[in-house]
């Protein structure tokens, strides 16, 4: 009897396992403490022991800002400073990619989703097909200074121009900037976010409002400024 309890426990726990989003287990969630903190501390680690030095990965000036500086474990980890890659990253299979935000300064350890990205080239092979068609991307109505919907009667899209917050889970737009680069639309989060706290001003670009409030950057996204209690987006580029 006690042989068939055990198994069935057993039974249960591995079914468990296998029908546990890989996603939603504890290692890839972004807001595990642990983690992220453990790789902050190894990036200030490094830093003062190569006179200021980040431990990033090199990518490309068209690199978006708040993506540009990804962590670069295996330095980390030669200099015995993190012994081991989380588990949620990118490099382990996970869903989050760990990026130093703020690098003149702070150096502040934030994750961003690799879905996202991963959606976003979806989109952009569909723009990008309509363009090589019809030499200029399939613009809709306008949602801001230099961004437009994309005009979906026009483009025959595979894919649902959706993402799922890496924030609240709601589904934000994917629009697309005059150069025909779909991006994502966070001013929903951003309303949300200035509700819940109280906030009826900011100096600034909203999105390290996000930042200052989450530890998952909006990655791929237009600068956002606050006027006259709207929300509006801008085409300004970013500061490197």
């Amino acid at each position: 009897m006690k042989l068939k309890i055990v198994t069935i426990i057993l039974s249960t726990l591995l079914l468990s396992a296998c029908l546990y989003p890989n996603e939603q287990r504890t290692e890839n969630q972004a807001t595990n403490e642990e983690q992220l903190n453990r790789v902050q501390d190894a990036v200030h680690e490094y830093q003062e022991l190569h006179n200021g030095l980040l431990p990033i990965q090199t990518r490309d000036q068209e690199t978006p800002l708040l993506i540009k500086y990804p962590v670069n474990f295996n330095l980390l980890k030669e200099e015995n400073l993190l012994g081991e890659t989380p588990g949620n990253a990118f490099e382990q299979g996970g869903v989050y990619s760990y990026v130093i935000v703020d690098p003149e300064d702070e150096a502040i350890v934030k994750v961003a989703d690799t879905r996202i990205s991963q959606k976003l080239r979806s989109v952009n092979y569909e723009i990008n097909m309509y363009r090589s068609k019809n030499g200029h991307p399939p613009y809709g109505e306008s949602v801001g200074d230099g961004y437009f919907k994309l005009n979906e009667d026009r483009i025959n899209m595979n894919v649902e121009p959706v993402v799922t917050s890496p924030y609240t889970n709601q589904e934000l737009d994917i629009i697309m900037s005059r150069s025909g680069e779909a991006v994502v639309d966070y001013r929903p989060e951003v309303y949300q976010l200035l509700e819940r706290e109280g906030i009826d001003s900011y100096e600034g670009d909203l999105r390290y409002l996000l930042l200052d409030y989450y530890p998952i950057v909006p990655a791929y996204s237009p600068k956002m400024i606050l006027e006259n209690d709207q929300i509006e987006l801008t085409s300004e580029i970013d500061d490197d």
